[in-house]
């Protein structure tokens, strides 16, 4: 029994560290917007809007999982090279990944055929499923910040 509780804890470590949060949000919530997209097409019916929907839905949430995987990215590169400057380039690629974001929403006219409500629900699917994997797996994740 005990072993067989060892060999499942050590499966759920995560031992690549910020390359493997990286590794599963992307899968994830890539996963995730397939099925949204699916979904919206279906519900919406494929004569009636359903592409148009599913379109909108994948480019809101590809949108967010390129900028949030950017961000990791660097977070995981710079972890790889300056350590103990590694949180705050994390924190600079944040805060640089909202501005984008802002600057997307704000300055970049959305194309004519955009479904805003499908392309919200998009963005909402996909920042929820990459946060979530995001926590579960770092938690998950052993990382030493400082030499013992």
């Amino acid at each position: 029994m005990t072993r067989r509780t060892n060999a499942r804890s050590r499966r759920r470590t995560n031992t690549r560290g910020w390359w493997g949060i990286l590794t599963a949000c992307l899968a994830w919530a890539s996963a995730a917007l397939v099925v949204a997209a699916g979904l919206a097409w279906l519900l919406t019916g494929p004569d009636t809007g359903g592409p148009v929907a599913a379109a909108s839905l994948g480019l809101a949430g590809a949108a967010v999982v390129v900028l949030s995987g950017a961000t990791l990215l660097l977070t995981a590169w710079s972890w790889d090279r300056w350590r103990d400057q590694a949180i705050f380039i994390a924190l600079f690629g944040f805060v640089v990944k909202i501005v984008l974001m802002g600057l997307l929403l704000t300055v970049v006219p959305p194309p004519q055929w955009l479904d805003r409500t499908a392309a919200g629900i998009g963005a909402i699917v996909a920042i929820v499923a990459w946060q979530v994997v995001e926590v579960m797996v770092f938690a998950r994740t052993r990382q030493q910040i400082y030499d013992d």
